[in-house]
């Protein structure tokens, strides 16, 4: 308090001349409380699973088996009728035709089972939720002359806390 007392001495003659004058003293800290706050935080965490997984092969060439067994029954069966008739190659040809048409047909709704089962890992992405708390601040108390005034800093100022004081000369 002295060392203020005389920083305003020295500014008399300032003042007299109607200029304002600033000096910086050391308050004395009252209290110091620490501002908390609660931060949020989303974790990532993977979670994979092993999961059987059917897999069909697209594009593979199908049995030719039903074609050909429809055209050679056909061709038989044609045969047999134009042994009958004369015209035995004719009738043949086009039982084998016709045949291997419906072979073929009923091929193509038999059950495909070109699939194969693997063992795949399957993963997902989850979040977890976690809350901490950090001292955003402090609320600091000081004292200068018989008042006490509050302010906030980034830091704890310690035992005592730079204030600027200010004289304007009144009009």
């Amino acid at each position: 308090m002295k060392k203020t007392l005389l920083a305003l001495a020295l500014s008399a003659p300032a003042l007299a001349l109607g200029q304002s004058h600033s000096t910086v003293i050391d308050a004395q800290v009252v209290s110091v409380q620490p501002i908390v706050e609660v931060v949020s935080e989303r974790i990532p965490h993977e979670t994979c699973r092993q999961e059987r997984v059917r897999v069909v092969e697209r594009g593979r060439n199908r049995s030719a088996t039903p074609a050909i067994l429809g055209a050679v029954l056909g061709g038989t069966l044609g045969g047999a009728i134009g042994d009958d008739t004369g015209h035995q190659g004719v009738i043949a040809g086009a039982g084998a035709v016709l045949g291997a048409s419906v072979g073929n047909d009923i091929g193509r709704r038999q059950p495909r089972d070109d699939g194969y089962y693997v063992t795949e890992d399957v993963c997902t992405v989850e979040y977890e939720l976690r809350e901490r708390e950090r001292v955003g601040g402090y609320r600091v108390s000081y004292r200068y002359g018989d008042t006490i005034y509050e302010t906030r800093t980034a830091r704890d100022p310690g035992a005592t806390i730079p204030v600027r004081v200010e004289l304007n000369p009144l009009p």
